[in-house]
C-alpha cells in the first residue's frame, strides 16, 4: 500500500536531513511512484515559489520571457535536472551493489572425481548487459606458482561461450551472448603427481577425498579484485549430487549442503579451506560456540584421534582463556595427509600449519616418523594466529612477519609453560635449540627487515629469520615489564591492550603501535633498540642485558645460550591485570 505523500507541506531544502530521510525512506522501499510524485512535486513546487506558472515551460513561450527570468528559469531546470539525476543514481545504487556484489557456486559431484575434477557452475548478474566478461583467478598465490595448471574451461560443459585464458594476468576472460546473466563451468583438477609431501597449498582432489583452498576454488568477476573494491560480497555456494557419507567441511560450516555467506575476498573467501570426503568431524563446544577437529586417514606412532582432538581441544582453550575472547561463533582445525606409509622409505616427517579464516588447516606426512611434539606446537602456534596476525592484523604484511610470526612463537611455548603442559627446562630447552641455535647458525639472521619483506617466498634462510628475530625481542621486551614492573606486570598485558585497540578501534598492528603502547610499561623509549635489531637486524647483546631473576645468557660453541640460575625464585608466568 502506497504512504500518502504530503510534500507541499514540507519545507524543502536540499541540505536538510528531513529532506534525507525522506528521500532515503523512498529509496529502501524501492518505491518508484513515490519517485515519480517526489520529482513532480520538487518541479511544481520550486514553479510556485518563484511564480513562474507552466506555460514558462513551454518551449515556444520561452523567447517571450526577460532576462532575469529566462536565467532564473534555467536555474531552475539545471537544480531539478541535477536532483533527479542525485536521486536516480541513489535509487539504482543499491540495486547496482545487490546486482554487483553477488555470486553463486554449484560445486558438483562426480565418480571420477581425480580425472574429471570438481565441476563448478558459477552463476553472476552484472549491472549492464555486454557480450564479455573478465574474471579473475590467481595464478600465484601462498608461495604456490602456475596454478592455471589446475583449473579447465571445456568446451562441452559451455555452450554459446568461449574463453580465453591469461594466466599473466590472472585472467579468464569470458565470451557470451549478450546479456547481464553470466553462467558458465569450469573444473579444478589436481595438477601434482604423488607422492609429494612438500606440496601442500595447491588443490588436492581424489575419488575418496578433496582437499582445496579457497584462492584456487572461486573464480570471481575482475571487479572484485579492484583497488577501489573492498566491499562484502554474498557468496551462495551448493554442494550438489554428493553422496551422504561424502562429509562436507570447511571454515565456515559442517556438513551444509547450501552455504550463504557474506564475506570479503581477499580476507576471507580466498583465506579459507574446503574440504571432502572420508573425513571424520569431531565437535565440542567451548562458551556456548562449536569448535570442530576434522582429520581423514589412519595415523602411525600413537597418532589416535584421541590423541589428535584433545591436545587441540586444549590448546585452543587454554588460548581463548589467556586472551578472554569468546566471541568466535565458528571454528575448526583440519589435518590432511600429505603422503602415507607404513614404512620407513621417508625418513622424515613434514608438517606444515597454515591459519585461515575460522581455524587453520594441517597437513603432514603420515609415516613411522610422525612426531607428537611437532604436532603439538603446530597446533598452539596457528592457533595463537587466530590473534597474533588475525584480530591483530598486519599492516604492512611481510614487514611486520618479525611481530606476527615471531611473536606468535614465543606465545606459543609460553602458553603451554602457562597450562604447564611443559615444565619450565623444557621451555628453556626449546628456546636454546629452536630459536636461539637455528637463529645464530643462519646466514642469512642480520638482513635488514626489508630484505625479510623481499625474500620471505623465495628463501627458506629469509623466511625463518622473523619468527627467530621477533621471538627473541618478545623475550626481551617481555623481561623488561617484568622488571620495571617488579614482577606484577609483563608483555601479556601489553598484548591484551593491543587486541583491544586493534578491535574497538578498528586499527591494523604497526611498529609504531608496539612501541606506543610498550611507554605504558617502560620508562625507557624502546625505539633505538627496535630500530638497531628488528629493522637494521643486528645481534642483540644478550649476555649484556637484563633479565629478571633466575634467567641469564652464556656462550656456548658461539651461540647465546639462556640458562636457569633459580626454578625456585622465577616468577616468569604473572597474571594479566587485565
Amino acid at each position: 500500500m502506497t504512504e500518502p505523500l504530503h510534500i507541499r507541506n514540507m519545507k524543502l531544502n536540499y541540505s536538510e536531513s528531513s529532506f534525507h530521510q525522506f528521500v532515503t525512506k523512498i529509496f529502501y522501499k524501492e518505491n518508484l511512484f513515490l519517485l515519480r510524485t517526489l520529482l513532480n512535486a520538487l518541479l511544481d513546487l520550486q514553479r510556485s515559489r518563484m511564480g513562474i506558472t507552466s506555460k514558462i515551460f513551454n518551449r515556444s513561450l520561452f523567447i517571450d520571457l526577460n532576462e532575469s527570468k529566462k536565467k532564473t528559469v534555467i536555474v531552475l531546470f539545471t537544480k531539478i535536472t541535477l536532483m533527479k539525476k542525485i536521486i536516480l543514481l541513489l535509487l539504482l545504487a543499491p540495486i547496482s551493489v545487490f546486482a554487483q556484489n553477488s555470486i553463486s557456486y554449484k560445486i558438483n559431484y562426480g565418480r571420477d572425481l581425480e580425472n574429471d575434477g570438481l565441476k563448478i557452475q558459477l552463476l553472476y548478474e552484472k549491472v549492464e548487459a555486454s557480450d564479455s566478461t573478465i574474471f579473475f583467478y590467481n595464478n600465484n598465490s601462498w608461495g604456490e606458482t602456475d596454478l592455471f595448471n589446475s583449473i579447465q574451461v571445456r568446451n562441452e560443459d559451455n555452450q554459446n561461450y568461449s574463453f580465453k585464458l591469461n594466466k599473466d594476468e590472472h585472467q579468464i576472460i569470458v565470451y557470451h551472448p549478450k546479456t547481464k546473466h553470466v553462467s558458465f563451468t569450469y573444473r579444478i583438477k589436481q595438477d601434482f603427481p604423488e607422492p609429494d609431501y612438500k606440496t601442500t597449498f595447491r588443490p588436492i582432489i581424489h575419488n575418496q577425498y578433496f582437499h582445496i583452498l579457497g584462492y584456487s576454488l572461486f573464480v570471481v568477476p575482475e571487479y572484485f579484485v579492484n583497488d577501489d573494491f573492498n566491499e562484502k560480497m554474498d557468496v551462495t555456494i551448493e554442494w550438489v549430487g554428493f553422496p551422504e557419507d561424502f562429509k562436507i567441511h570447511n571454515t565456515y560450516d559442517s556438513e551444509t549442503k547450501i552455504q550463504k555467506l557474506n564475506v570479503r575476498l581477499w580476507e576471507e573467501l580466498f583465506h579459507s579451506v574446503f574440504v571432502g570426503g572420508d573425513y571424520r568431524i569431531y565437535r565440542f563446544d567451548h562458551h556456548n560456540k562449536p569448535i570442530y577437529f576434522a582429520v581423514r586417514d589412519t595415523w602411525t606412532n600413537g597418532f589416535t584421534d584421541d590423541f589428535l582432538v584433545s591436545n587441540f581441544k586444549k590448546a585452543i582453550i587454554s588460548q581463548r582463556d589467556f586472551w578472554k575472547d569468546y566471541s568466535q561463533d565458528y571454528f575448526t582445525a583440519i589435518l590432511t595427509p600429505t603422503v602415507t606409509q607404513e614404512d620407513s622409505l621417508f625418513k622424515g616427517n613434514n608438517l606444515a600449519g597454515s591459519a585461515v579464516k575460522n581455524g587453520f588447516t594441517l597437513q603432514a606426512t603420515n609415516n613411522p616418523f610422525n612426531n607428537k611434539q611437532i604436532y603439538i606446537y603446530t597446533l598452539h602456534h596457528e592457533l595463537m594466529h587466530h590473534w597474533i596476525g588475525g584480530k591483530i592484523q598486519n599492516k604492512y604484511k611481510e614487514l611486520n612477519y618479525w611481530f606476527s610470526e615471531g611473536f606468535t612463537d614465543y606465545y606459543t611455548h609460553k602458553n603451554r609453560l602457562r597450562i604447564k603442559d611443559i615444565t619450565i627446562q623444557e621451555w628453556v630447552d626449546f628456546f636454546n635449540n629452536e630459536i636461539m641455535a637455528v637463529h645464530w647458525n643462519n646466514s642469512k639472521r642480520n638482513i635488514p627487515n626489508y630484505e625479510i619483506a623481499e625474500g620471505f617466498w623465495k628463501s627458506r634462510d629469509i623466511s625463518n629469520v622473523p619468527y627467530k628475530r621477533g621471538a627473541i625481542f618478545a623475550f626481551w621486551l617481555d623481561n623488561q615489564i617484568l622488571i620495571k614492573s617488579n614482577g606484577t606486570k609483563s608483555l601479556d598485558d601489553l598484548m591484551n591492550d593491543l587486541l583491544e585497540k586493534c578491535i574497538k578501534e578498528n586499527v591494523k598492528f604497526s611498529d609504531e603501535l608496539l612501541i606506543d603502547l610498550a611507554t605504558n610499561y617502560l620508562d625507557i623509549n624502546t625505539f633505538p633498540f627496535f630500530q638497531k635489531h628488528i629493522i637494521n637486524g643486528e645481534d642483540v647483546d644478550l649476555l649484556n642485558e637484563k633479565w629478571i631473576e633466575g634467567f641469564e645468557f652464556s656462550l656456548i660453541d658461539s651461540i647465546p645460550q639462556l640458562k636457569l640460575t633459580s626454578t625456585e625464585s622465577i616468577n616468569y608466568i604473572v597474571e594479566t591485570t587485565k
